[in-house]
């Protein structure tokens, strides 16, 4: 970074920062799933077409459900999920009647702990098709009082989606914004303008929904004062929350290759964005839950009250998923239906398992996930409940990324209540990322994977060098 860009509170010095990754070890520049999301963030499946998953009987209890609905009206060029553009109501409709038959799996009555429809774009759907969806859903589900998400688009959505929506009681929509600067939404293929998002942002706030929007830093052509703009008119519009990314780039995203090398997102880059959107947030009176969420709840309407005790359950515990490519989470494996929509719609109609891929979480996978939904998700890490869930010491199965990263100055020890300052025992301690530690959550996170699974990171970012799908930062860029 140069000399003549405005300071930032809470920014770490340049050689802090240098010092930082140093430390680290590795910076990874290709990236997929949110580091809390593991194993997406390094998806190394195996082939196992057709795999069935275990019966409900054999999992039992509740149970999560996440719906994919592939569709989108266009393809925006920072998207690397699985989609389908400008297909047909009748495919449409025959895509839901397969949902409707995967969700057999699920016996009538059993307790769900949380909804979530993403895509693609759910509001793609006509509002028929998606009432017809959450009926389905909720035909075999005891609800319970959590509050559920529906992605949407403000260029899809309709009052007849809101309707739907309403009637389903579903209290929150995350909607996919990324910026409100035209020329910014240009640079990524998006078809709606800035004031059309915040004018549906507001409609829905307006209806008693807990509103999300997802914002991305790092685009082509974007500059910090684009941001601010964005987190204050977003913030005007009513939103609860709101979900900040760094821009992800890997050998599937299409805009890797619009960015130019001083756009790109290298360490300094990142950690001075990443301390920007947090101050600047802070500022408009959101508070820092996650590594990339900020929440909002100081109002009065439903939808601050819904954020208010709103958490999100999707990456925790069991999971049913039905759709294309989505990713079933039963009994300590991953199982991922086709990412193509003919083999996964022939799958079903012939009665077989839609699945493609696995991912067996073995002891290491199970331990480094238990990481990921603590630290990953801006929680404190127990250490006495890690030896509950392992039989193990957290110190002793990862001691030298804990040596590493406290060093460092990224994770500090915090004595449970009653307990001397100096106690730092697995069963008195539990630990947290520092303010610094936040500002690089996900590289603190890959300082504890597994040395194979650095080393796949590793050899799929060269791959995709080698292959020109993706331009690395520049060694030693600022």
């Amino acid at each position: 970074m140069t000399a003549t860009l405005p300071s930032i509170p809470g920014l770490p010095a340049e050689s802090r920062i240098k010092e930082i990754f140093e430390a680290l070890g590795y910076f990874n520049y290709l990236t997929f799933a949110p580091p809390n999301i593991y194993p997406m963030s390094a998806p190394a499946f195996q082939k196992a077409e057709h795999a069935p998953r275990p019966a409900y009987a054999e999992v039992g209890g509740p149970i999560g459900i996440y719906a994919h609905i592939p569709f989108c009206n266009y393809a925006c060029s920072f998207c690397f999920y699985a989609k389908r553009i400008g297909e047909t109501r009748e495919t449409m409709a025959r895509y839901v009647d397969a949902l409707e038959k995967e969700l057999a799996w699920i016996p009538p009555g059993t307790p769900l702990t949380q909804l979530f429809v993403g895509g693609g774009t759910p509001t793609a759907l006509p509002p028929e098709l998606l009432d017809r969806t959450l009926t389905a859903i909720f035909r075999h589900v005891v609800r319970g009082p959590i509050t559920h998400t529906v992605e949407c688009s403000p260029d899809s959505l309709t009052d007849a989606h809101i309707d739907v929506l309403l009637r389903h009681q579903i209290g929150r929509v995350s909607m996919g914004i990324q910026s409100t600067h035209d020329e910014v939404l240009d640079h990524i293929r998006r078809k709606h303008a800035g004031e059309v998002a915040l004018a549906t942002c507001a409609k829905l706030v307006s209806c008693g929904l807990m509103v999300n929007v997802d914002l991305i830093y790092g685009l082509p052509g974007q500059t910090e004062e684009h941001f601010r703009r964005d987190l204050q008119l977003v913030s005007a519009s009513g939103a609860h929350s709101i979900t900040a990314y760094n821009l992800r780039v890997n050998e599937r995203t299409p805009v890797a290759q619009k960015l130019g090398e001083d756009e790109r997102l290298g360490p300094h880059r990142l950690i001075r964005w990443r301390a920007f959107v947090r101050h600047t947030a802070t500022e408009l009176g959101y508070r820092q839950t996650r590594g990339h969420t900020f929440i909002r709840s100081t109002g009065t309407d439903p939808g601050s009250q819904r954020a208010a005790t709103f958490r999100d359950l999707t990456s925790h515990g069991q999971q049913f998923s039905v759709g294309l490519s989505s990713r079933s989470r039963l009994n300590g494996t991953i199982y991922r239906n086709h990412a193509d929509l003919a083999a996964y719609l022939e799958s079903i109609e012939s009665s077989r398992s839609p699945v493609h891929e696995i991912f067996p979480l073995d002891a290491s996978g199970s331990r480094l996930r238990y990481i990921a939904l603590t630290l990953g998700e801006g929680e404190p890490l127990d250490r006495a409940d890690y030896h509950r869930t392992f039989g193990s010491s957290f110190d002793e199965d990862f001691s030298e990324p804990l040596r590493l990263t406290r060093d460092a100055g990224l994770i500090a020890d915090h004595p449970s209540p009653g307990t001397p300052v100096t106690a730092k025992s697995p069963d008195t301690a539990t630990l947290s990322l520092t303010s610094e530690g936040k500002l690089v959550y996900d590289k603190v996170l890959l300082a504890f994977y597994p040395t194979e699974v650095k080393q796949w990171l590793r050899d799929r970012e060269q791959s995709a060098v080698a292959r020109g799908r993706l331009q690395p930062v520049p060694a030693g860029q600022s």
